[in-house]
C-alpha cells in the first residue's frame, strides 16, 4: 500500500511530556502534598536509572489513590521509557497500549490539564502509527491524536507546538485516514500570524517535496540572523541534500547560541546511519559513515546530556563499535549503558525530551512526527 509505505520511510519513533497536579479525593489516603512527592520521587529515580523501582512506587500510589491524574501521567511515561527501551514489536505493542490507558486515565480524572492532554495526542499517534505498520486500521487512532492535540490548544490558544503538530497530522495523512488538509492550511495561517518562526516550520510542511527548502530557510536566516531554531532548521535542509559540512556548521552555531540543541548531534548521527544502511555491499563506505556517525554521537556525548539520553548516546556507539568490527568496545559501551539505564532506547530515533522533562512542566520541544530528523 502506497500510503503505508510512504509513512514508513519518513518515520522515527519519538517519545513524550508531563505533569504533576494532584487532587485531594474522599478516596485519598495522603494529602496532595504527599501525592506530588511521591510523583517527584518516581521521577527521580527513573532519571537515576531506576525505572522499575520508580513503576513500582506509582503503582502503589495509585492503589491508595485511585483518582491520583500525576501518577498515571507520569505512570504513562515510564511505561513509554520502558517500551522504547525493549526494543521487540510485541514488546513495544502492549506497553505502548498501557501507556495509553494511562494517559487515558490521567485525563478523564483532570480533563482541563492541558500537559496530560498534549502527551495522549503523541501516544495516540504512537498507536495509529503501529497499526499502519501492521495493518490494521488506524484512522480512529489519528482522529484521537488530533482530537488530543486540539484539546490541548483550546486549553492553551497559543500552544504553537500543538498547532503545528496539528498541521502536520492534518497534511501528510490522507482524508481516508483522518488527515484534513483544509484544516492544516487553517492552522499554518494561524501559526503564520502569531509567530515567525513557527509559521515558517508550518509552511515548510506544506510544501512539495522537490521544493528548494535550504533556499527557503536560507531567506528565513537573512530574516531572523543568529536564530538557533532557523539555524538548525537550515542545517537539516542541508542533510536532505547530502550537504554535510554545511550542516555541521549550521548546528555548531545553533548550539553556540543555545547549548541545549547539543542533540543535533544525535540528527547528524541519524544521518550517518541512514547512509549507512544504503552502503549496500560497499564496505569501504559503510566505514566511512560508521565512524562518521561514531563521531558525531560522540560530540553529544561532550555536551554532559541527562543520565538517560547518556545511556542512550551509549548504545547507539556500542552499535557503531560493533559495525566497525570492534565487539569488545561494542559490547562494553552497551554494558555500561544498561548500567546508567536498564531500558535505554534501541530505537533508531533519539527519545523525544519530553519524556524527561520535570513533572508539571509544559513542553516547549516540537519534534516532526513524520522525518527522520
Amino acid at each position: 500500500m502506497k500510503t503505508k509505505s510512504t509513512f514508513k520511510r519518513h518515520f522515527i519513533l519519538m517519545s513524550l511530556c508531563v505533569a504533576v497536579v494532584c487532587m485531594s479525593f474522599v478516596f485519598s489516603s495522603c494529602t496532595p502534598q504527599e501525592l506530588d512527592k511521591t510523583v517527584q520521587q518516581a521521577y527521580e529515580l527513573r532519571m537515576n536509572g531506576k525505572v522499575d523501582s520508580a513503576k513500582v512506587l506509582l503503582e502503589q500510589a495509585i492503589s491508595k489513590n485511585p483518582n491520583n491524574s500525576a501518577a498515571y501521567y507520569e505512570l504513562a511515561r515510564i511505561q513509554l521509557h520502558m517500551a522504547l527501551g525493549k526494543g521487540r514489536r510485541e514488546s513495544l505493542v502492549g506497553m505502548i497500549g498501557d501507556a495509553q490507558n494511562s494517559i487515558d486515565k490521567a485525563v478523564k480524572l483532570d480533563p482541563q490539564n492541558v500537559i496530560y492532554n498534549f502527551f495522549a495526542g503523541r501516544v495516540d499517534y504512537f498507536q495509529a502509527y503501529i497499526s499502519l505498520m501492521t495493518g490494521d486500521q488506524a484512522k480512529g487512532k489519528l482522529v484521537r491524536a488530533i482530537g488530543a492535540f486540539e484539546s490541548a490548544l483550546k486549553l492553551k490558544p497559543d500552544y504553537h507546538q500543538a498547532m503545528l503538530y496539528l498541521v502536520e497530522l492534518n497534511s501528510q495523512f490522507p482524508e481516508e485516514s483522518g488527515g484534513d488538509k483544509s484544516k492544516a492550511e487553517q492552522y499554518a495561517k494561524q501559526l503564520e500570524g502569531m509567530d515567525d518562526i513557527f509559521g515558517a516550520k508550518a509552511r515548510s510542511v506544506l510544501l512539495p517535496e522537490d521544493f528548494d527548502r535550504v533556499d527557503y530557510w536560507q531567506k528565513m536566516l537573512k530574516k531572523h540572523e543568529g536564530n538557533a531554531d532557523v539555524l538548525e532548521e537550515l542545517g537539516k535542509a542541508y542533510l536532505g541534500v547530502d550537504k554535510v559540512d554545511d550542516a555541521v556548521s549550521c548546528f555548531e552555531k545553533a548550539i553556540e547560541i543555545n547549548p541545549e540543541k547539543a542533540s543535533l548531534f544525535l540528527d547528524l548521527s541519524i544521518y550517518h546511519t541512514f547512509r549507512a544502511m544504503r552502503a549496500g555491499d560497499d564496505k569501504e563506505l559503510l566505514q566511512t559513515y560508521v565512524i562518521s556517525g561514531d563521531a558525531a554521537v560522540a560530540r553529544y556525548i561532550e555536551s554532559k546530556p541527562i543520565q538517560p539520553m547518556l545511556a542512550y548516546a551509549l548504545g547507539v556507539r556500542s552499535k557503531y563499535k560493533y559495525f566497525s568490527g570492534d565487539k569488545e568496545q561494542g559490547q562494553a559501551l552497551f554494558k555500561e549503558a544498561e548500567a546508567l539505564d536498564p531500558y535505554f532506547s534501541k530505537a533508531t530515533g533519539a527519545p523525544h525530551p519530553d519524556l524527561f522533562i520535570p513533572p508539571g512542566e509544559i513542553s516547549q520541544n516540537h519534534r516532526y512526527l513524520m522525518r527522520p530528523f
